[in-house]
């Protein structure tokens, strides 16, 4: 059975006391940060059992230090990651018996996040605040004129995807009287929604959505879903919404259908460029979405709460406990 344990990342390093404490001194719990020479992490990944990475790996400058590490891993067994998005890692690279887990303790903050751009795309508060702040009554019943604003109930939400944030959401947006249909690679029977049918069915799920979430993973079948032609199946008054991941969407065909009001609106996490460590100042899009009043940008931030971390470490660190003490795993990805 495993002894030794490499954690990856400077995020790594807020499960080292825990899994210290957790597995006592027979356990060696090391830890490197990507910057460090390539040649001591493929070094230290080849002694290691288990390794547990950050998403700073998956996003590393060097576009082959994710394939070059788990090959080196020749005797790991398994591969933790504390978060959900697999996209980064080819099951091609696992040396044989190698399980890779991930976490997902996310579904809470995402759902919080979809629900709070929903309200927001109905009843355009930030709009309402930058107008009364420059004396304009734009907005509001007080002059009978204004502009009015919507309401979601009775308004539908169309899933891309019907995994663990969907159901959130569903449970979440029932007492506002929202309605729910929804696609996936594997339908099943749910009674909060109207329907759940397969991939084949999404110009369906477009034409009938007042919102559209997109929660798949990304793969070469979900790559570019969206595109110019599915966009033109969404309601005019549309809002689709992508807490996923950027390339599910066509940068250009959503820019475009945004810029020309095609739709109504887009909230989007997750994008088509990343900041790096050492720049913090970039645009997410080669295009300019900034320049647009009808998208509401955000940097991959949905889920990234102050309570987040505990639930990471806990469940990170119960995972780990069970592959050693030969229990069931949790989100197995690969096995």
């Amino acid at each position: 059975m495993a002894n030794s344990i490499l954690v990856v990342g400077e995020y790594g390093k807020i499960f080292l006391t825990p899994l210290i404490q957790a597995l006592g001194k027979s356990w060696a719990v090391q830890h490197c940060i990507i910057e460090q020479p390539k040649s001591e992490l493929l070094e230290l990944v080849s002694k290691a059992d288990i390794l547990v990475v950050s998403a700073e790996l998956a996003y590393s400058k060097d576009p082959k230090l994710v394939e070059d590490l788990i090959k080196a891993g020749k005797q790991l067994q398994l591969i933790q990651v504390p978060f959900s998005g697999m996209d980064w890692l080819q099951e091609e690279w696992l040396p044989t018996g190698c399980i890779v887990c991930n976490t997902n303790q996310h579904s809470e903050p995402i759902a919080e996040y979809v629900m709070l751009g929903i309200l927001e795309f109905a009843i355009s508060m930030r709009h309402m605040d930058r107008e009364l702040r420059q004396g304009k009554w734009t907005y509001g019943g007080s002059i009978v004129r204004g502009l009015k604003h919507s309401e979601v109930q009775h308004k539908t939400i169309g899933f891309i995807g019907f995994g663990h944030i969907a159901k959130r959401v569903t449970q979440l947006a029932t007492p506002f009287g929202m309605d729910f249909v929804a696609i996936s690679r594997n339908p099943k029977v749910d009674a909060k929604l109207k329907w759940w049918k397969d991939s084949s069915h999404l110009d369906e799920l477009l034409a009938e959505s007042d919102y559209v979430l997109i929660t798949a993973p990304l793969s070469e079948s979900t790559r570019d879903l969206i595109n110019e032609s599915s966009l033109k199946k969404m309601k005019s008054t549309g809002v689709i919404i992508n807490v996923a991941r950027g390339p599910i969407i066509n940068e250009v065909a959503i820019y475009q259908a945004l810029k020309n009001r095609e739709i109504g609106g887009a909230l989007l996490d997750v994008w088509y460029q990343y900041a790096s460590t050492d720049n913090l100042e970039m645009r997410p899009s080669a295009l300019p979405f900034h320049e647009l009043d009808n998208v509401i940008m955000t940097p991959h931030t949905a889920s990234w709460t102050d309570q987040l971390d505990k639930r990471r470490i806990e469940s990170v660190v119960k995972n780990i406990q069970n592959f050693i003490n030969q229990k069931p795993l949790d989100e197995v990805v690969y096995k």
